[in-house]
């Protein structure tokens, strides 16, 4: 056989494998130069800065509450989104209504979304008189609503509640109870 022939019978190889060497050089040198932007879910990877043992405050006029948090430790991604704590004491400050104290072991707090989410063994108090405990909650600053599926304990100056799940309105101050409810009503003397 001649050069040319065997050129000809090996010339869709030698184009095929120049073809993925070149879609290989291509994807290579893409990966190097496009930076990557972090999901929600590598907000530790993307941590921006970390500090320990911290009191931070924030007033929000214009729904008229002023938020108070001590915790031993808080990071901050480099965008300044995302911000996570670890055991913490949160107090809730609103000018018309009971002020709150929460504790609990971490928090996640997405400034975009106002989503608020907070863990381990949460344990809130208002200066009205009411206690109550669950392991997680979600509060969407944005609607106004305390959401969990966990179970729930809350305890008052006239009665107590245990159930599972729970849906609180801020705005309009309806708490709903999802389901497993057990209402004890203290002994009191009532005067209607």
């Amino acid at each position: 056989m001649t050069s040319k022939k065997i050129l000809k019978k090996i010339w869709p190889l030698i184009g095929i494998g120049g073809l993925i060497l070149l879609a290989g050089i291509h994807i290579l040198l893409a990966q190097r130069q496009s930076p990557s932007t972090p999901s929600p879910s590598d907000k530790g990877a993307a941590e921006g800065m970390r500090l320990e043992d911290i009191h931070y405050s924030h007033t929000d006029p214009d729904n008229k509450v002023t938020w108070l948090l001590d915790a031993a430790e808080v990071t901050f991604s480099k965008n300044r989104r995302f911000m996570s704590f670890h055991d913490f004491r949160l107090k809730v400050l609103p000018q018309d209504r009971p002020r709150l104290d929460l504790t609990g072991q971490r928090g996640d707090y997405d400034t975009e979304t106002g989503e608020l989410v907070l863990q381990g063994a949460l344990r809130g108090k208002t200066d009205n008189g009411y206690t109550f405990e669950t392991e997680y909650a979600v509060y969407n600053q944005k609607k106004g609503d305390l959401e969990t599926h966990e179970p729930v304990v809350i305890n008052g100056p006239f009665f107590s509640i245990q159930g599972r799940g729970l849906s609180f309105d801020v705005n309009r101050e309806i708490l709903r109870i999802h389901s497993e409810v057990t209402t004890s009503i203290k002994d009191r003397t009532w005067l209607l």
